[in-house]
């Protein structure tokens, strides 16, 4: 699956605008860590690794 940038716009957008998020550092820190784990999480990584569980090298992120 694709990285869906607009999907973590909105999903920033949310965030930053509830109430609870605005006077809260702690709370909003938390839910932007979220926000961008679940973003990175939602890419496909593809590459060629060696035999025998070597690194993963000509590899991507989509």
């Amino acid at each position: 699956m694709p990285l869906n940038k607009p999907q973590l716009i909105n999903r920033l957008k949310a965030i930053l605008s509830k109430p609870k998020t605005t006077g809260n550092v702690d709370t909003a820190a938390q839910e932007l860590a979220d926000a961008f784990e679940e973003f990175v999480r939602s890419g496909t990584v593809t590459g060629v690794c060696s035999g025998a569980g070597g690194p993963l090298t000509q590899g991507k992120v989509t």
